[in-house]
């Protein structure tokens, strides 16, 4: 847990937008600076930005996600909910899992996007 609230210091994050068309007035951002890269395998954090407060009492998520380079897909690590759309608040929920549990996802989706910058090298 100590880990957990060491990463949601705030510290200014090069956010970088993902220009996709979103259906629920959400926004999503990379930080490009946070990419780890360990063969085909990269983890990067990433925000979700929602201009209506979600059920739970947060406007923002930032979520660490480990992407497969190879085979295209990812999974989610850790998750910290904040309530405002920053993220630069209080951490107001947590969640940190070392999965098995890879998705695929889909072509013009956010995963998609941040693939093609992270994985260019492979």
């Amino acid at each position: 847990m100590l880990v957990l609230l060491w990463m949601a210091i705030p510290v200014q994050a090069k956010w970088i937008k993902v220009d996709i068309a979103t259906k629920y007035n959400e926004t999503h951002y990379f930080d490009p600076e946070t990419i780890l890269r360990d063969g085909v395998f990269r983890k990067i954090w990433v925000l979700s930005s929602y201009e209506e407060k979600q059920e739970g009492g947060f406007r923002a998520i930032k979520t660490r996600y480990e992407f497969d380079c190879q085979h295209h897909q990812a999974r989610s690590i850790t998750m910290l909910l904040y309530p405002d759309q920053n993220a630069m608040g209080v951490v107001i929920g947590a969640r940190h899992n070392d999965s098995d549990h890879w998705f695929g996802f889909s072509a013009n989706s956010m995963f998609q996007h941040i693939e093609q910058i992270i994985c260019i090298d492979d």
